[in-house]
């Protein structure tokens, strides 16, 4: 069986994960230490970029759980 040349296989397109200068009080107050993920409940948690150290990230956009999800974004590098 011949092998496929690059052009041949599909893409596969991966889903951007969070920035990993991104930052929140969640992460420090909703904790049972049991490693699993944040709830949909808390997102009037307050966020913050440790580049910047506020609520802006270096790209002057606001910072945010949806916001910085984003691989697009010039400041992004995922985890």
């Amino acid at each position: 069986m011949p092998a496929d040349s690059p052009s041949d296989l599909p893409v596969v397109s991966q889903a951007a994960g969070p920035c990993r200068h991104l930052r929140n009080k969640g992460m420090y107050v909703y904790t049972d230490g049991s490693g699993r993920q944040p709830h949909d409940d808390h997102d009037g948690t307050p966020h913050w970029c440790l580049k910047t150290m506020t609520n802006y990230g270096p790209d002057d956009e606001m910072v945010g759980r949806a916001d910085c999800q984003q691989s697009g974004r010039s400041c992004h590098e995922p985890i």
